[in-house]
């Protein structure tokens, strides 16, 4: 009767830890760009998560010659919502600020999602693809990570 009640009671915990880089392009007539950033996220709920990323466009020369103009590092953080399976379509919204390497101008950006996500609720590789248009001037399109607990 031990054993059986002491397997019980035992709670099986699911990974709530995700670390991840996503990769983007950008795009604007002339000016070929990429954008990557690193990302960290915390699993609130099996549907819900809070993000916040490091994020860096770097647009190559384009008409004016200058290689860093409209470069710039966000820090997006949002509030992500998505359905609970393995295969998960998930949706985010919010904003960070963004700080242009050229003009040292700082404006708030929105940080806004809709993708898909494999995830599963073990530790392991998590893979998404979507559409994002985080706290930069890129669009995230891919992300590679781990989840962890």
């Amino acid at each position: 009767m031990f054993l059986l009640s002491n397997c019980y009671a035992q709670e099986i915990s699911k990974a709530r830890n995700i670390i991840y880089l996503d990769i983007g392009i950008i795009f604007t007539g002339g000016v070929s760009a990429i954008g990557t950033g690193i990302n960290y996220e915390r699993m609130l709920s099996d549907n819900t998560s809070i993000r916040a990323g490091i994020n860096i466009g770097i647009f190559s020369a384009g008409k004016s010659g200058d290689a860093f103009s409209g470069s710039g590092i966000g820090f997006p953080v949002s509030i992500n919502y998505m359905t609970n399976n393995k295969n998960k379509f998930e949706i985010g919204a919010g904003a960070g600020p963004y700080l242009g390497f050229s003009n040292s101008k700082l404006m708030i950006l929105p940080a806004v999602r809709v993708g898909y996500r494999y995830q599963e609720d073990e530790p392991g590789m998590i893979y998404r693809a979507g559409v994002e248009f985080p706290s930069n001037f890129y669009i995230s399109l891919a992300s590679i990570g781990y989840h962890f607990k």
